[in-house]
């Protein structure tokens, strides 16, 4: 409702400002300029938040990513995504990238509960993940820079799991 009322609002003033004279104009243009020069004047002094930058006029700020974070987990769609996406391509080749999102959400919602079930346990895994290899990384930001990203000890440790054997000290 309140947006309504703001496209309303604009379009009249936009209409009394079209039908102005230019004398009557000029004052709004002085004072745009003023302004201007005011917000101009603010921002040479400006320092923006640590971890953002501010990457132009006008625009907004943008968070610096930290490389070494881990990854985020993936929802249980993108999970049926990511196995279902070759097949579509291959049953549509004339799909685009839109028509074959289209698709894939169509046969999500009408997947039953035993088979969301399956990628919804992949999620839930992919988010014990996330958050073990999260504390770790928060730990490791308290202690200091280190060597190399949690991602990367987390999933070295898993594949020595996998291969069965552990380092022994020398």
């Amino acid at each position: 409702m309140t947006r309504c009322v703001a496209c309303f609002l604009s379009r009249v003033s936009a209409c009394l400002f079209q039908t102005m004279s230019d004398k009557e104009k000029k004052r709004f243009h002085e004072m745009a300029e003023k302004d201007k020069k005011r917000y101009d004047t603010e921002m040479q002094s400006y320092i923006p938040p640590k971890g953002e930058k501010v990457t132009g006029r006008g625009k907004k700020r943008k968070h610096i990513k930290d490389p070494n974070a881990p990854k985020r987990s993936l929802s249980a769609f993108f999970w049926f995504c990511n196995d279902e996406r070759g097949k579509v391509k291959m049953l549509n080749p004339e799909y685009g990238v839109g028509d074959i999102a289209k698709e894939l959400g169509k046969k999500w919602s009408d997947a039953g509960p035993e088979l969301k079930g399956k990628y919804e346990a992949m999620a839930e895994k992919d988010k014990a993940r996330y958050e073990r290899e999260m504390t770790a990384y928060k730990k490791k930001q308290k202690d200091g820079p280190g060597v190399c990203a949690p991602a990367v000890v987390a999933k070295k440790a898993e594949s020595d799991e996998e291969d069965g054997w552990e380092e022994e000290d020398e």
